[in-house]
């Protein structure tokens, strides 16, 4: 959730020009805010996007994590 706070409060604040990965990083959010329009008020956007980002990356750790398991399973076994 903080790099995609952090990336957007850059690329909202800072130089008009785009931070390298930037659509690379907060792609979950992106994806989230695809299914919203644009005339969305800035605050529940942000809050859209905050949470598109935290729960999409938490759901990729616990994937990674289950596999992780699983492998040590098999290679014990």
């Amino acid at each position: 959730m903080a790099i995609g706070l952090c990336a957007f409060l850059f690329n909202y604040y800072m130089v008009p020009i785009s931070l390298p990965g930037y659509k690379v990083l907060v792609s979950p959010a992106i994806f989230t805010l695809r299914f919203f329009s644009e005339e969305t008020y800035f605050a529940p956007k942000m809050i859209l996007f905050l949470s598109g980002q935290f729960v999409e990356y938490f759901l990729l750790g616990c994937i990674v994590q289950l596999i992780k398991q699983i492998t040590l399973r098999k290679n014990k076994s």
